[in-house]
């Protein structure tokens, strides 16, 4: 397998940060994705670097979004959602990551009157961010949407379009398996964005929600999708909200589908 199997921390929120590197390392995992929120944050992240090196894996980051928002058309609620997310970046630097996967902004209940003003926002947000983390060589990582009321950069078409004003050094794309599966065929995400892609989260779900099951117990068809990802050699993050299907999704893909 070209790619480098990992699991994100969503599953293991609950825990210590330095419990889950030693979780995730001895469970053999090539990779950890870390969440930067709440208790996860540091100022030093040097016992991480220690664990991480000593279990060999490889560590990326996603940066906080809960309570953020980068299309806010409040300025100092689009600010603060920059620093945290630039802080996000700096914090990938020191723990050596190269990528740092970020949620693009939303709709609020006043940007709704004006959509296309938001969107200009965001794009704008994104650019700034891009370029941060260049300044650190890392590279910004644009993470499809699911489905809901007030979501940008969720259909195919939008993300085909927003990464067009890029280049490939400058943003590439986590492509999340389950929120593309509540938008349509996840297989037209990977026809259209595969030249982007450099990091997929891997999840199922019933298809009417962004359930984050365990892979197999939805409707997904990861068969299809993996025969697109042949030549992929990015990261697939297994990115479960329960620790039992973190492992349950990685017996299945490494036995039946990749």
């Amino acid at each position: 397998m070209k790619a480098k199997l990992g699991a994100s921390s969503l599953a293991f929120f609950k825990r210590k940060s330095e419990e889950i590197i030693k979780i995730v390392g001895e469970a053999g995992f090539s990779a950890w994705e870390v969440i930067l929120e709440g208790h996860h944050l540091r100022s030093d992240y040097s016992r991480w670097r220690e664990l991480l090196d000593s279990y060999s894996l490889d560590v990326s980051i996603h940066a906080p979004f809960a309570d953020l928002n980068i299309a806010s058309m409040n300025e100092k609620i689009r600010e603060e959602s920059l620093a945290q997310i630039k802080a996000a970046i700096e914090a990938g630097y020191q723990l050596g990551a190269k990528l740092v996967t970020v949620h693009s902004g939303r709709l609020s209940p006043y940007s709704m009157w004006f959509p296309n003003e938001a969107k200009e926002v965001n794009l704008a947000s994104i650019r700034e961010l891009a370029a941060h983390a260049q300044e650190y060589g890392i590279l910004l990582c644009l993470e499809n949407m699911p489905r809901y009321e007030g979501a940008l950069l969720s259909q195919v078409e939008e993300l085909e379009a927003l990464i067009g004003e890029f280049s490939k050094d400058e943003l590439g794309i986590t492509l999340d398996v389950g929120h593309a599966a509540t938008c349509g065929n996840v297989v037209d995400y990977i026809e259209a964005l595969n030249h982007r892609l450099v990091n997929i989260h891997l999840h199922d779900n019933r298809g009417d929600g962004d359930e984050h099951l365990a892979v197999g117990d939805g409707i997904i068809d990861f068969k299809a999708i993996f025969s697109r990802l042949r030549n992929y050699s990015g990261k697939y993050i297994i990115e479960c909200h329960r620790e039992e299907d973190v492992f349950r999704s990685r017996e299945k893909l490494e036995r039946c589908l990749i």
